[in-house]
């Protein structure tokens, strides 16, 4: 029976219930309650019950029907506010405005994110409703205890981060088949903000897409577009006041003169010091920097311009900035012809693995040596690799990552690895 027929019939059973009550009254002596008036407020109540439900599963689906059929024409509405506003700022710069020269430049929208609050959310909210069964059959006896357990049972997921259990309403699911719980999931996209190592927010090295809808705030979707401007913008420029040291967008950039959009400071583009005038000064701390560097043979960043050291493994670099480039010539990976590591590096490296064994004090030498090799051809033949998994190591030990000091300057004291190594337990 479908579902109109089986509200159809509710409803004549309600109009029956409601004429046997009518029927009733005046039967019995005033206060006095039955076996069968309670039966019959019973039955009422199970009518009613079940009545409300079916209605508001029809009505459930008729939404999302609606929404469906609609959402092409909600999404040209929406491109056609989008594309005024954008021609109300382009005409206020025309115009001269002063205070319109201040503003960030308008980001274009891409028009597949535009409506997938209405199209993805809404949609699959109010499909859910309509997929499971009710708590009563179409024959109108109620569920058995069996069918109920399992059906409770198949309404829960586990969240892959904390392994609790979740309705599948309450989880996302990423491009890799991977569900995360909102508290999860939200504290990914934070720490991706915290480490730009960690950016843009990734689950099996697929990118989690960050998006308007009911899984992130506005406040964090903002602060993860401008995380995203500032990562991918070259030769950052960030304020030169010590207690705000905010980086500056290239909209708000003039000349040779940056403003901070935070304290509105003055600050020069080319040595990151306070706005001067005339020629711009030798910056000594750079300076220094940098002939220490090539002293001792260290590499620079082509893109964000940090100073690494390489101490073993590969001459393929990773940066922070997820840039990558051979520690010879500094060149961008594999437009050179340089050799992709250097022997005695190598070996190494490959000591350092074999260590991390727990029982590398107690291996003689043939077998260490042994060992040693087959990690030597391993990083030779794996050297590009990437992992899913990283392992905890208690007690002190050293830190392989770039260090980075304040404003995202150069600092040549910081011991680096590639990346790609970093977990190879």
């Amino acid at each position: 029976m479908d579902t109109e027929s089986l509200l159809l019939a509710l409803q004549l059973q309600q109009q029956d219930m409601q004429l046997w009550g009518q029927s009733r009254k005046g039967k019995q002596r005033e206060g006095e309650i039955t076996d069968a008036d309670l039966a019959f407020e019973s039955c009422r109540h199970e009518l009613d019950a079940m009545t409300a439900q079916i209605s508001d599963h029809i009505l459930a689906l008729s939404i999302a029907r609606a929404v469906e059929s609609d959402g092409q024409v909600i999404r040209e509405a929406q491109l056609a506010e989008e594309q005024a506003a954008r021609d109300h700022e382009f005409a206020l710069m025309l115009s001269n405005d002063p205070s319109a020269g201040l503003r960030p430049a308008t980001v274009d929208i891409n028009e597949d994110e535009l409506t997938d609050v209405t199209e993805d959310d809404m949609i699959d909210i109010l499909r859910s409703l309509n997929l499971g069964d009710f708590p009563y059959s179409m024959s109108g006896q109620p569920e058995s205890s069996s069918w109920a357990l399992s059906r409770n049972e198949s309404q829960t997921a586990e969240c892959i981060a904390c392994n609790d259990q979740f309705p599948p309403l309450a989880l996302f699911r990423t491009s890799c088949s991977h569900e995360y719980c909102r508290a999860c999931l939200v504290g990914l996209v934070r720490s991706s903000l915290q480490d730009e190592s960690l950016f843009p927010p990734k689950c099996c090295g697929q990118t989690i897409p960050i998006k308007q809808g009911r899984w992130f705030s506005p406040q964090l979707i903002g602060q993860f577009q401008a995380k995203k401007l500032e990562l991918d913008t070259s030769n950052r420029v960030y304020c030169s006041e010590p207690f705000c040291s905010t980086f500056i967008p290239p909209v708000f950039i003039a000349g040779e003169t940056a403003t901070c959009p935070k304290c509105d400071r003055k600050t020069c583009i080319h040595c990151n010091g306070p706005r001067h005038t005339g020629v711009c000064p030798n910056d000594t701390a750079s300076r220094q920097v940098l002939q220490l560097a090539d002293q001792n043979g260290w590499q620079q960043c082509y893109s964000c311009h940090r100073v690494v050291e390489l101490e073993t493994g590969c001459y393929h670099m990773t940066c922070h900035c997820r840039a990558e480039f051979c520690y010879l010539c500094g060149g961008r990976w594999k437009s050179c012809t340089c050799p992709q590591w250097e022997e005695a590096r190598l070996i190494r490296r490959a000591n350092v693995v074999v260590d991390r064994d727990d029982n590398a004090g107690r291996m003689n030498a043939a077998l260490r040596q042994a060992r040693v090799e087959e990690e030597r051809v391993n990083l030779m033949e794996n050297h590009e690799c990437t992992h899913a998994n990283w392992e905890v190591r208690a007690g002190n030990h050293q830190c392989v990552v770039a260090l980075t000091g304040s404003k995202g300057l150069p600092l040549a004291t910081s011991v680096y690895q590639p990346l790609s190594y970093l977990d190879q337990y």
